[in-house]
């Protein structure tokens, strides 16, 4: 019987259940995962494998979703209800929703564990780190976790939870993570108050070690096309990167994709990765402007940096992918466009544009609503599951840099068309921009992630309702 069944609406591989699901099984317990956004096959799956309790990974995007799905559940089942993610761990008092049992705050392995042991055994709760809880009508949270420092004692993600589903097993692509936390401070980014709350329980940012890493490589070479790295910032630890690139030429040489902050590249690192086999590095720019990238968005990058950072990794013949926001409180559509030319510049081969989210619980979030542009309240109710389809903030030059968003490909590809473009951003959003978003991100998904065309097609159409949610 699983202790936990963890319930999934998008068709995306996240590593956080599947590595609890893999400290779980090393106690002696099992776990679950069903992927769907029906309650008649969710609770299907609740009878035939009567879990000790269900649990939901939440981003503050799908929360509205993800609440109004429990509700339905929790009509037809009296199991109980965790949620654990970057939601529950910022905004605590989501616990209060009456289809709410528990969260749990920030790294969840030994928390989880101790809630499932605790329910199994009828024992009390107040001990379990990270956990918040109900006791009569009263809403309780514990301590957190003390930090794991060494993550070579972690079990390696239990990939099995998303395999019994043919789509993942046949998707090409894995994620892997070699470091756990980020010592930037962007003001748009969860890490700056997650090392807050975390503040006397250890060493925040930590590494695994290069052998740790190529241990589960060797795993996953057999079922895998392509290695995805999705630390926030790979490489902190240049000497530690050297020697796993070392390592990983010789023993794993296969495709690999990673994110770099551009002040962190040099020459000897495009060298070594491009030498290990690096098939793309994902780079941050967010923006062109240098006075929105540094003071809003907290960034200490110089454009020069970018430059710099760009030139060494395609001197190497590594693809460049960069991140890009627009609708940024205080940007014009100028400031925009900004962005859209650096991207140009550099000749980035995968530019991908979103549109900022201001999530409470970040810097910027919180400096938005106490600065009155948005209630808490309206937030919730207008944040997309998608961060490419719109913004939750109103304001006539954010409508303008939204539909920019949309036009973004054509508006790096055709210069020319700038005049023009000025002038299609001021028109109401329409399907036509969505279109061109749309296409344009599968035309360069497919070779920014090495997949092949059937799986590119598969990705996409299984997740396509996360956009127009």
């Amino acid at each position: 019987m699983p202790g936990i069944l963890f319930l999934q609406s998008d068709w995306l591989e996240h590593l956080g259940p599947l590595y609890l699901s893999a400290f779980l099984k090393s106690q002696g317990l099992d776990a679950g995962l069903v992927i769907s956004r029906s309650p008649k096959k969710i609770m299907a799956e609740i009878n035939r494998v009567q879990p000790d309790l269900l649990g939901i990974s939440l981003a503050s995007a799908g929360k509205r979703s993800a609440l109004e799905l429990l509700e339905r559940i929790k009509a037809l089942s009296q199991t109980p209800v965790v949620l654990g993610g970057p939601h529950p761990t910022f905004l605590p008092e989501t616990l209060a929703h009456p289809a709410v049992d528990f969260i749990i705050r920030g790294e969840a392995e030994e928390g989880l564990f101790q809630l499932i042991s605790a329910l199994k055994n009828n024992s009390g709760l107040e001990n379990v780190p990270g956990l918040g809880w109900k006791k009569e009508g009263e809403l309780k949270y514990n301590p957190p976790a003390k930090l794991l420092e060494n993550l070579d004692r972690l079990p390696f993600p239990d990939r099995s939870l998303y395999f019994r589903y043919g789509f993942f097993r046949r998707l090409s692509m894995r994620r892997v993570i070699a470091c756990r936390g980020c010592p930037f401070q962007c003001r748009y980014c969860f890490n700056a108050p997650l090392r807050e709350y975390y503040k006397g329980c250890g060493k925040y940012v930590r590494h695994r070690s290069p052998e740790n890493i190529i241990a589960e490589l060797r795993e996953l070479k057999a079922v895998s096309r392509t290695i995805n790295f999705v630390d926030d910032s790979f490489g902190l630890d240049q000497g530690l990167a050297m020697e796993l690139f070392a390592q990983y030429e010789t023993e794993i040489r296969l495709p690999f994709i990673i994110n770099l902050r551009p002040e962190q590249v040099n020459e000897k690192l495009a060298r070594a990765l491009a030498k290990a086999g690096c098939h793309c590095a994902q780079v941050g720019i967010e923006s062109g402007n240098d006075q929105i990238r540094g003071q809003i968005l907290g960034r200490k990058i110089s454009a020069e940096q970018i430059r710099a950072a760009v030139k060494y990794l395609k001197q190497q013949g590594i693809k460049v992918l960069s991140y890009n926001m627009l609708g940024i409180p205080g940007e014009n559509l100028e400031q925009g466009f900004q962005t859209i030319r650096l991207n140009r510049e550099l000749k980035i081969d995968f530019p991908r544009f979103s549109i900022f989210q201001p999530y409470p619980g970040t810097e910027l979030g919180e400096e938005i609503i106490r600065k009155g542009l948005a209630r808490r309240e309206e937030l919730w109710e207008k944040f997309s599951p998608s961060y490419f389809r719109s913004s939750p903030l109103s304001s006539a030059e954010i409508s303008r840099l939204s539909n920019l968003q949309k036009l973004f490909r054509p508006a790096i590809k055709f210069p020319i068309l700038e005049p023009l473009l000025k002038k299609l951003v001021s028109l109401p959003r329409n399907p036509a921009f969505d279109l061109v978003f749309l296409a344009s991100i599968a035309a360069q998904y497919r070779k920014a992630a090495n997949l092949s065309v059937s799986e590119t097609m598969e990705y996409g159409l299984r997740n396509l309702a996360l956009y127009f949610q």
